[in-house]
């Protein structure tokens, strides 16, 4: 099974550069696979005009392929308006991904999807500080202002959660696993969707301060433990999320795991 994977759009209404990605990028190269995966942050600020033409735009092209969608942290920012009209990060998720469903592809928050023998589940993910480099000798505290001298993580303006970031992990940890659970027994093979990172082997530290401060905010251990939990059919993990100054479309083994990078607009294709 040929399996496209792309991710991290961040569009923000630019439709002609959209347009031209699509048709020359995403049509071409994904134009013989069995089924698409959309990794996250397909909006830079959480539009859900934005959501609507972007996916319409990219299902035009790879119609009648199934595309399946999992959400990243852009995609559940809350603007201003929003917030004044009591609109949370959480309502956001369900927002964008009935959105997703109401357009004609597949939110694997959702449920998950099996194609043959193939599984897929799917999660945003999230971050609860398990990445933490130790060698800064920082406090979590330190971790919750998201903020390092000058520099600000964006969710700390913008993402909206009626809880912490670790309750919010174990929220869709929990979900995550009965997903997997549902399918298990159905398939033989199962392939992991997240925007956020699963494992610390994929996290790009480079001994800098203002860097990998900031890379604790790439994922969780905890999303890895429950995979490799399931390590006899979970043969593939596509993520996005880590782009700014590493590489992307490129894969790395954990402990017999394929794990692929697709935070990148121009589409890899795998095979499973």
């Amino acid at each position: 099974m040929r399996v496209c994977c792309l991710g991290d759009l961040h569009y923000g209404g630019s439709r002609d550069w959209l347009v031209n990605l699509a048709n020359n990028s995403i049509g071409e190269i994904c134009g013989d696979s069995n089924i698409a995966v959309i990794v996250g942050d397909i909006t830079v600020s959480g539009s859900l005009d934005h959501l609507k033409e972007a996916l319409t735009i990219i299902k035009e092209v790879l119609e009648p392929i199934p595309i399946l969608f999992v959400p990243g942290n852009h995609d559940i920012y809350v603007t201003p308006e929003e917030h004044g009209q009591r609109i949370n990060s959480l309502l956001k998720l369900q927002l964008f991904n009935s959105l997703v469903e109401k357009i004609g592809c597949i939110p694997l928050m959702k449920k998950p999807f099996i194609l043959g023998n193939v599984g897929f589940v799917g999660s945003i993910g999230w971050y609860d500080y398990s990445f933490i480099p130790e060698w800064l000798g920082l406090s979590v505290e330190d971790y919750r202002a998201k903020t390092y001298g000058f520099y600000v993580w964006a969710d700390k303006d913008y993402v909206k959660l009626p809880m912490s970031d670790e309750e919010f992990t174990l929220y869709l940890l929990n979900r995550f696993e009965e997903q997997i659970k549902e399918i298990y027994d159905k398939v033989d093979k199962v392939v992991i969707a997240l925007h956020h990172i699963p494992f610390r082997e994929l996290v790009h530290y480079k001994l800098r301060a203002e860097w990998d401060y900031f890379s604790t905010f790439m994922g969780s251990e905890n999303f890895g433990y429950t995979i490799r939990k399931y390590s006899d059919k979970v043969k593939l993990v596509l993520y996005g999320h880590s782009h700014d100054g590493v590489v992307t479309r490129v894969c790395k083994e954990v402990e017999g795991i394929k794990c692929c990078n697709c935070a990148s607009p121009i589409p890899l294709v795998l095979e499973v």
